[in-house]
């Protein structure tokens, strides 16, 4: 036996498609997103006061949000360009991109981008959380 155990890539990348795909609702809930480039929009009309332990749970489902979403971007912020590119349009940005729009976008055939969106999720399994999603044989 090695030191090191196989890594189950197939599963890997499962493991990191389903924790991305949860970064659109997340961001719903914390009503941002941080990895886009536009504008915040600001308001000057008054929050209502908050009331009770509803208050205080969405507070903290609010915080989580961020918490877990804070750990996604740290995690593709680690890729190149392409594989974040790759994987912020396939998994992030609002709009829904196809895989023919992204590999238009990148300027890849779409084998060329489906490779690397592959390792791109290696790579993003890898850098969330310290490794948290890679699966072993």
């Amino acid at each position: 036996m090695g030191l090191l155990r196989d890594v189950d890539f197939f599963q890997t990348r499962r493991n990191a498609r389903k924790c991305l795909a949860q970064y659109r609702r997340l961001q719903r809930i914390t009503g941002k997103s941080k990895i886009d480039i536009k504008s915040p929009i600001i308001t000057d009309m008054p929050k209502s006061p908050s009331q009770g332990n509803r208050a205080e749970d969405a507070l903290i489902q609010h915080m989580d949000a961020e918490a877990e979403q804070s750990a996604i971007v740290s995690g593709l912020m680690s890729l190149g360009l392409t594989k974040r590119t790759i994987l912020y349009l396939s998994f992030c940005d609002q709009e829904r991109w196809t895989g023919d729009e992204i590999s238009r976008e990148i300027d890849y055939s779409r084998r060329q981008m489906n490779e690397f969106k592959n390792e791109a999720l290696i790579e993003f399994a890898e850098a969330y959380r310290h490794g948290r999603l890679i699966a072993f044989h």
